[in-house]
């Protein structure tokens, strides 16, 4: 999609990301929020300035400038998306969602992010 985007004079945008706590074998992700945080957020900067091989495409792509603004969902998803503790739409304990989505709550993540977006030319900054 970049590489589409890129060819036709097009940038991109990122809209409502958020941290996701996946692991290779579904297996339990309880304790790794710091560290998994962090990595999320280094694999979204790196997409933002990704310069490399597409998979079944020959060569290398300079893709780091498409992508030109991201809007991530800084929330606690305890209570799900509308924070309202009436059970009817809890995330589970288990589900791959971090149930507080809020980067300011992991250290790691945040200081990733705060990384990032000096790194990267974004106009916002970190408080």
């Amino acid at each position: 999609m970049m590489k589409f985007a890129r060819d036709h004079g097009k940038t991109m945008i990122v809209s409502e990301g958020g941290m996701m706590n996946f692991t290779a074998d579904n297996g339990a992700t309880d304790g790794l929020e710091q560290a998994r945080g962090a990595l999320w957020v280094q694999r979204l900067f790196g997409l933002l300035d990704y310069r490399g091989p597409i998979p079944n495409q020959p060569g290398t792509y300079d893709l780091s400038r498409v992508i030109t603004a991201v809007t991530y969902i800084d929330l606690d998803f305890r209570y799900g998306w509308d924070a309202v503790p009436d059970g009817t739409f809890d995330f589970p304990p288990d589900s791959t969602w971090f149930v507080d989505g809020r980067i300011s709550r992991y250290g790691a993540a945040r200081t990733a992010f705060c990384q990032g977006l000096a790194g990267t030319g974004f106009t916002t900054r970190c408080r």
